[in-house]
């Protein structure tokens, strides 16, 4: 029995000091912590207090989101330089992120995050520490607010703040708020951070709204999307949009970043839509799209369309890109073109 009450102790004391741990170091704040019972309900009492306060929580994340910090301290309120302390290891990564609110007027109105060793000066207001706040309940408020809320820096700051946390009900949120019943903007970003934060899930989402969501502008603004994610899939879905889609401007698009991030691997296929696809503007889009391309290869495919295309008008855009091109060989080829 005394053993088994050793190992209860040992744990209780194991299990205070990573609830401490996770509790960022506050300066000028007037600091309390409370043990949370629903962070909705938390967060509704706090709203009727008369002046402005912040309250906070910790919440596992995704690793890699908090490995480049070097400034100690954050300042919470007023206009204050981020100091840079090259002491600090900027390559630390960390497993728990800050997350806090800013409450006043009877309702959030700011959104911060930040990793769990830095400073927070919180300009000598109230701050509320809660403990026991659950994933799912932070995701599913910082949900509510990205759907609600008309500011969108609070917004952008709610869908970030999903985004990193570790957790099954992560890009189930984002997924839904990138859905077509949202507006653009709100789906634009839910899209951006799947695609940044959530490797082969986040591109499978995005994989299905490229080939099936209605709105063009929205698969437009996918096409860079697939140039953030690290899928080995990425490169064959932008080439798969630059030959399928149905809107021109997004088969553009994917023409541009299936260069910019496929290199001398898209090369073919990006000839292959010069010379080949129906529309006009979209073969000369192509040819930009080879200029370019990273190093010589741009020049390459360049001389190579000019050559052998059979339309005037693509023949006449590569020579263009060619013209801006500081590729030796590309100067060679107009003097001979120049000469004949």
């Amino acid at each position: 029995m005394r053993h088994l009450a050793r190992t209860l102790a040992a744990i209780a004391v194991f299990s205070a000091a990573t609830v401490l741990a996770q509790q960022p170091q506050f300066v000028h704040a007037r600091l309390t912590t409370v043990a949370a019972h629903g962070l909705n309900a938390e967060l509704d009492t706090l709203k009727g207090e008369a002046t402005p306060l912040w309250v906070g929580y910790s919440v596992p994340v995704v690793e890699k989101s908090f490995s480049s910090w070097d400034s100690r301290i954050s300042y919470l309120e007023g206009d204050h330089p981020n100091v840079n302390d090259n002491t600090l290891n900027s390559n630390r990564s960390y497993d728990h992120a800050v997350i806090l609110f800013r409450i006043a007027d009877h309702s959030i109105v700011k959104i911060h995050v930040d990793n769990p060793d830095r400073q927070l000066d919180a300009g000598d207001l109230r701050v509320v520490w809660l403990t026991n706040v659950t994933p799912d309940e932070s995701i599913a408020n910082l949900k509510s607010l990205a759907l609600q809320s008309d500011a969108k820096k609070l917004r952008d700051s709610a869908v970030f703040a999903i985004s990193i946390h570790q957790s099954p009900a992560t890009v189930p949120a984002l997924i839904s708020l990138a859905s077509p019943t949202n507006d653009l903007q709100l789906r634009e970003q839910a899209a951006f951070w799947l695609a940044n934060q959530h490797g082969a899930e986040g591109f499978a989402a995005l994989k299905r709204f490229a080939r099936e969501d209605p709105d063009a502008g929205f698969r437009e603004k996918l096409a860079f999307d697939f140039t953030l994610t690290k899928d080995p899939g990425a490169i064959g879905e932008l080439i798969r949009m630059a030959h399928e889609d149905s809107s021109p401007q997004v088969r553009k698009q994917a023409q541009f970043w299936m260069a910019m991030k496929g290199g001398k691997v898209v090369a073919g296929d990006l000839r292959e839509i010069s010379e080949n696809d129906p529309d006009t503007q979209l073969r000369k889009s192509a040819v930009f799209a080879l200029s370019r391309l990273p190093g010589d290869e741009a020049a390459t495919q360049l001389i190579q369309v000019a050559n052998t295309s059979k339309d005037p008008a693509v023949r006449k855009q590569a020579v263009f890109w060619l013209g801006q091109s500081r590729d030796p060989r590309a100067l060679d080829y107009l003097t001979k073109l120049l000469k004949q």
